[in-house]
C-alpha cells in the first residue's frame, strides 16, 4: 500500500498535473454557475482536452470539474433559487431564504466549507474501500464480469426521469450502438455498411458530447428551459462566527455518512443524497422549525450530502467498471479512450493512476475552499451570462473538440447526429443517460457473455451456479427495483416533514 501511495504521489508531482487539478476545480465551479449547464455537460465538453495528456492528468481534470461543480451549483441556488446542478435542489430550501435575509455571503461560505469537508471525507472513504474491493474483484472470471455488466445495466432504472420503459428504450439504443464495428471474438464486420470509419465502432466521444451537451443546448434553444426571473442578491460579508461554525458540525457528519453510502449505490444520485441528508438533519436538529427558512444546518447538510457522493460514486466505476452516475460514466469513457479499462486490473497494472486519482481528489477539494470563498463575487456575476452568448460557445466547443480528437470530420458529423437524436429524445421525455450507459457497458456485456458460454459449452446455468456471479445478479435485481423502494422511502420522509421531494 505504501509503495502505491508513493507511486501516486510521484504521478501527481509534476506542474502539468497540478495545473489540470486547479483548472478542473475552477472550470467546474464556473460552469455550474452558468444558466442551463451541469456537471455532466461540463465534463462532456472538456473531454476532448484529455487527448494528448497523461491518463492521470485527464482523470484529475475531469474529477476536478466534478468536485467543483458539486459546490458551484450552490451559488445560483442561493442567489437565484435556481440550482446550478440537480444536486443543489435541496440547497435552495434554506440558501435562498438566507439570502433574502441579507446573508447571501454567509450562505455561500457555509456551502463552501461543508462541500470541502464532505469531499475530503468521501475521498478518504474511497481510498479505504476501493483497494480491498478491487483485490476481491481480481477473483472474477468471465461469468462474474458478465454479472457485473448486468448489474451496471440495471442502473438504467434509476435514470428513468419518470418512465422506466422509456429509460429501457434509451438503454437498448445504446446497446445496439455498441455492436457496431468488428465482432470482439471473430473480427467480423457488423453494421458498418462498408464504411471503414465504423470499423472501430461508433465514437464514444461523439455519443457522449452529442447526447450530454449538444442535445441540451438544442433543447434550450427550442425553449425547453425558460426560467422565471427572480430577485438576485449581492454577495456581502462572508465571515462566520464560532457559534455558526459549531452549528455546522452535526449536519456535516450526517451529510457525509448518508452521502457516501448513497454514492456507493449506483442506483442513487447526488440530489437524492442531498435531500435525504437535509431531511435527516432536520429530524436530528434541536431547531427543526428553522429548516426551510434560512437554516445554517439545512444548507450544511444538503451540501455535505451532495459533495460526499463524489468519492462514493467513484468506487463502483474504479473497482468494477460500472459507472455510478452519468458523470462517472463519461470519466469511464475517458479512461477507455486512453486505452485503459476501469476495473480491478487497473489497480494491479496501473496503481500510479488509481492512487494519483485518490491524492489528486484531496487536492481538488482543498482548492475549492479558496476558489469558492475568494472568487464567490466573480462566480456570482456568471449567473447572469446571457444564453444567446452561451449557446454558440457550447456549439463551437462540441464540434471543434470532437474534430480535434481524431483530426477528421467524421466525429464532428457524428456528434451532430447524436445531438439531434438526443434533442428528439428529450422532446419525447426519453432520458439520454441510459443510452450512454448502454454504449459503455455493451461491449463488456457481450464479450463476457460469449466467453462464459464458451467456458460452459453453452450452459446458461454457469451464471447462477457460481456464488459470486449469483450474488452480483441478485444485487443487480435489487438495483433494478431500488428506484421504487427509494421513491416510497422519500415520500414517507417528505410527508413527515411537509416538504416536496426534489426530482432529477
Amino acid at each position: 500500500m505504501y509503495d502505491h501511495f508513493f507511486l501516486g504521489l510521484q504521478a501527481i508531482s509534476s506542474l502539468e498535473v497540478q495545473f489540470f487539478i486547479l483548472f478542473g476545480a475552477v472550470a467546474g465551479i464556473a460552469v455550474s454557475c452558468l444558466p442551463g449547464l451541469s456537471a455532466t455537460m461540463a465534463v462532456a465538453l472538456l473531454l476532448p482536452m484529455t487527448f494528448g495528456i497523461s491518463p492521470v492528468s485527464a482523470l484529475l481534470l475531469l474529477s476536478g470539474i466534478y468536485v467543483g461543480a458539486m459546490f458551484g451549483g450552490a451559488i445560483p441556488a442561493i442567489l437565484l433559487a435556481t440550482p446550478g446542478t440537480p444536486s443543489a435542489v435541496s440547497t435552495t430550501f434554506d440558501g435562498y431564504p438566507m439570502a433574502k435575509k441579507g446573508m447571501a455571503g454567509k450562505a455561500i461560505s457555509i456551502a463552501c466549507i461543508a462541500s470541502v469537508v464532505a469531499g475530503l471525507f468521501g475521498t478518504a472513504v474511497l481510498m479505504l474501500v476501493a483497494p480491498p474491493l478491487a483485490e476481491f474483484a481480481l477473483r472474477f472470471s468471465a461469468p462474474e464480469y458478465f454479472s457485473v455488466a448486468v448489474f451496471g445495466l440495471a442502473v438504467i432504472s434509476s435514470l428513468s426521469e419518470g418512465s422506466v420503459f422509456k429509460a429501457f428504450i434509451s438503454g437498448m439504443i445504446g446497446l445496439l450502438l455498441a455492436v457496431v464495428g468488428q465482432d470482439p471474438m471473430t473480427g467480423f464486420e457488423r453494421f458498418t455498411f462498408g464504411s471503414s470509419d465504423l470499423l472501430g465502432g461508433v465514437s464514444f466521444l461523439a455519443v457522449m458530447i452529442g447526447t450530454a451537451a449538444l442535445a441540451e443546448v438544442l433543447y434550450q434553444m427550442d425553449g425547453g428551459n425558460k426560467g422565471q426571473a427572480l430577485e438576485k442578491f449581492e454577495v456581502n460579508d462572508m465571515g462566520l462566527t464560532k457559534a455558526e461554525l459549531r452549528q455546522m458540525v452535526k449536519p456535516t457528519i450526517i451529510g457525509c455518512i448518508f452521502g457516501v453510502f448513497i454514492g456507493i449505490m449506483p442506483a442513487a444520485g447526488a440530489n437524492i443524497a442531498a435531500f435525504i441528508s437535509w431531511a435527516q438533519a432536520k429530524m436530528w436538529s434541536k431547531h427543526p422549525e428553522e429548516f426551510g427558512h434560512g437554516s445554517i444546518e439545512g444548507i450544511t447538510a444538503s451540501e455535505a450530502g451532495n459533495n460526499s457522493v463524489v468519492g462514493g460514486d467513484l468506487v463502483p466505476m474504479l473497482t468494477l467498471g460500472v459507472p455510478g452516475d452519468p458523470v462517472t460514466g463519461i470519466m469511464m469513457g475517458a479512461l477507455i479512450l486512453q486505452g485503459l479499462r476501469p476495473g480491478p486490473m487497473l489497480f494491479a497494472e496501473r496503481p500510479e493512476i488509481v492512487w494519483g486519482l485518490f491524492l489528486g481528489l484531496f487536492i481538488s477539494n482543498l482548492w475549492v475552499l479558496p476558489i469558492g470563498l475568494f472568487g464567490a463575487r466573480f462566480f456570482a456575476k456568471m449567473t447572469t451570462v446571457p444564453k444567446p452568448i452561451l449557446w454558440p460557445t457550447i456549439l463551437i466547443l462540441c464540434t471543434v473538440g470532437t474534430f480535434a480528437s481524431e483530426g477528421t470530420m467524421v466525429p464532428a458529423y457524428t456528434v451532430v447526429v447524436f445531438g439531434f437524436l438526443g434533442y428528439f429524445m428529450k422532446k419525447a421525455s426519453i432520458p439520454t443517460a441510459p443510452l450512454i450507459l448502454g454504449v459503455l457497458l455493451g461491449p463488456m456485456t457481450e464479450e463476457n457473455l460469449r466467453r462464459s458460454l464458451l467456458m460452459s459449452n453453452s450452459d446458461w446455468s454457469i451464471f447462477v451456479t457460481r456464488p459470486i456471479s449469483l450474488a452480483l445478479l441478485a444485487v443487480g435485481f435489487l438495483t433494478l427495483i431500488w428506484p421504487w423502494i427509494q421513491e416510497w422511502y422519500q415520500n414517507r420522509i417528505a410527508r413527515r416533514l411537509g416538504v416536496e421531494v426534489p426530482k432529477e
